[in-house]
């Protein structure tokens, strides 16, 4: 039986990286480092065996081709540690991995609501206006509905991904999210959600 490799893309590479998965340069420069022994040698077994399974379905060729491109636009960089060469995320590949964990986020309906209404209420500063438009075009593509110009609900938790959205847009201090048991016209809301 033969093994199906994976074309990687470089979203897939940036997210492995940004997730902290051990890569070495064994497969950026092929002889390149001390062999996969040596490798792996510095992670616990289990955790090494995992992370080396997360790259080990790319096509090699490809993924080399990708990391020789991303290591010359300074996404990421390789350093030597314990005699190996390890591949990290620079800050530029940092951000561009944050840029694609926007563009998959959403929020995970519960199976059985739990009652609660999220609230997310903003007053973001005149100069941040591009991002007080980014961060409003955001709640609406994660489908909240818009109660005033700067206030929406949802039914669903979403503290974690309100508080990704005010780091990435710098507008943490004009960002309220409040959990409500109950608001008014909430049967309209209910009827929005499909609940």
């Amino acid at each position: 039986m033969s093994v199906q490799y994976v074309s990687p893309k470089v979203k897939d590479v940036l997210s492995l990286l940004g997730r902290g998965v051990l890569l070495s340069s064994l497969f950026i420069f092929p002889g390149a480092g001390a062999g996969l022994k040596a490798i792996l040698d510095i992670y616990e077994e289990d955790k090494r065996e995992k992370e080396f399974r997360e790259w080990e379905k790319f096509n090699l060729p490809r993924l080399r081709y990708i990391l020789q491109r991303l290591r010359r636009q300074k996404i990421i960089e390789v350093s030597e540690e314990n005699g190996v060469s390890i591949v990290r995320l620079t800050e530029k590949g940092r951000l561009r991995t944050l840029k694609y964990k926007l563009e998959e986020m959403s929020i995970r309906k519960q199976k059985k609501w739990d009652q609660k209404w999220r609230i997310i209420i903003y007053d973001i500063e005149k100069f941040k206006q591009r991002q007080q438009k980014a961060f409003r075009r955001m709640l609406k593509k994660l489908n909240m509905f818009q109660l005033q110009k700067s206030v929406y609900i949802t039914p669903y938790p979403c503290d974690k991904e309100v508080e990704f959205l005010r780091n990435y847009f710098g507008v943490d201090e004009g960002v309220l999210y409040i959990v409500a048991e109950r608001i008014e016209y909430e049967d309209a809301y209910k009827k929005y959600f499909g609940l």
